[in-house]
């Protein structure tokens, strides 16, 4: 008796607990409650008429340095589409949309930095150095439940910013520079990095591709960040460092803190300008990684509100941001020896800046 008491009351709880879970808070605004066999929410299909050959229209923005994606749940659904397979052009988790509601609503959405190489994102310059711009795939699928009816939609996205670069590089077909999307210390607003190299201190002729350089020749490289309010904030290059990789995975300082780093020689980065205005100016002798025929420079900036022109741990203002992003250019080259002029038996390495190689002191490696 006592038992069948006891299944009684586990079937009664059981089914006020089958009843609560379909409310009317419980569903979105644009779903209703399916009583009749799970009471479950289930989209409104009234609401979202099916329409053959419908492709979707996302909302998508690019603020914050971001790719901004959204598209309801429930009209993708309705229309055929797999949710939960959208994603941008690649396989990492961060690379997929998630479930949010939205105003109500259950929506899609996919927020991913423009700047971020984990989905496959392409950056591209275009001919007049006045725009970058970043882009990417929207990878929609169509779902098999058994058979597909809907096709797989690929959609283009690209957030483009200016970069407001000297025009004097509009007249060098290849000018060694690389652009990226930084943060603003708010985190509210971005703004469009650039690296660049030139010939002169004046900073006025930019080195090309096919520019021919030996190892202790003098180059000047600019960092900026051209629409910064120099009212407001002051750029600072915190650190310089070269690298084989693009991995990072070894780091051969430059600059450290601000200063030129300690273990390399006094002349080997000087520091023209950091830390008052816009742009950092830095005049650097040519040099070469040991065994690697490839270099990647890398420029960590941080932004100040204050004048942060002093070098070392205090240089950075307490209401700065300790690394707003990074800003990079690769380089790579190949030895090639010639006769020295004065001498039968001597020989130099010319260069050439396609592929800026730093020499590094060998004992660096051992």
């Amino acid at each position: 008796m006592k038992t069948t008491l006891l299944l009684s009351v586990l079937c009664a709880v059981m089914a006020v607990a089958a009843s609560l879970t379909c409310t009317s808070d419980s569903c979105v605004t644009d779903e209703i409650c399916n009583t009749t066999i799970s009471n479950a929410c289930q989209c409104n299909k009234t609401l979202y008429p099916f329409v053959r050959g419908s492709l979707p229209s996302p909302n998508f923005t690019c603020t914050g340095a971001k790719f901004n994606i959204q598209m309801s749940k429930c009209w993708l659904e309705v229309q055929g589409y797999n949710t939960s397979n959208i994603r941008l052009n690649g396989t990492n988790s961060e690379c997929f949309a998630i479930k949010e509601i939205v105003d109500g609503k259950y929506e899609m959405t996919i927020n991913h930095s423009v700047a971020s190489s984990l989905c496959n994102t392409v950056p591209v310059v275009n001919s007049g150095n006045s725009e970058v711009t970043y882009s990417n795939q929207l990878l929609i699928f169509g779902k098999t439940d058994p058979i597909r009816t809907t096709n797989d939609v690929a959609m283009k996205i690209s957030c483009s910013y200016p970069l407001f670069i000297n025009v004097t590089l509009n007249v060098t077909l290849h000018p060694v520079l690389g652009t990226n999307v930084i943060n603003g210390p708010a985190g509210d607003a971005s703004y469009v990095a650039v690296i660049a190299a030139f010939k002169d201190n004046t900073f006025t002729i930019p080195l090309s591709d096919s520019d021919p350089l030996t190892v202790e020749d003098i180059i000047y490289i600019s960092v900026s960040v051209p629409a910064l309010d120099a009212n407001t904030f002051n750029l600072s290059v915190l650190n310089i460092y070269a690298s084989p990789t693009n991995a990072s995975d070894q780091k051969y300082y430059l600059l450290q803190n601000g200063c030129p780093a300690s273990d390399v020689s006094v002349d080997q980065l000087t520091v023209v300008n950091n830390g008052n205005g816009t742009e950092a100016r830095f005049a650097m002798k040519v040099f070469k990684i040991a065994s690697s025929n490839n270099v990647y420079l890398y420029a960590e900036l941080s932004l100040c509100t204050t004048n942060c022109t002093t070098c070392g741990p205090k240089s950075r203002s307490s209401d700065s941001s300790d690394i707003a992003g990074t800003v990079s250019i690769y380089l790579n080259a190949g030895d090639t020896y010639y006769l020295d002029s004065s001498s039968a038996r001597g020989f130099s390495m010319p260069w050439t800046f396609s592929a800026l190689i730093f020499s590094w002191i060998l004992m660096k490696l051992m």
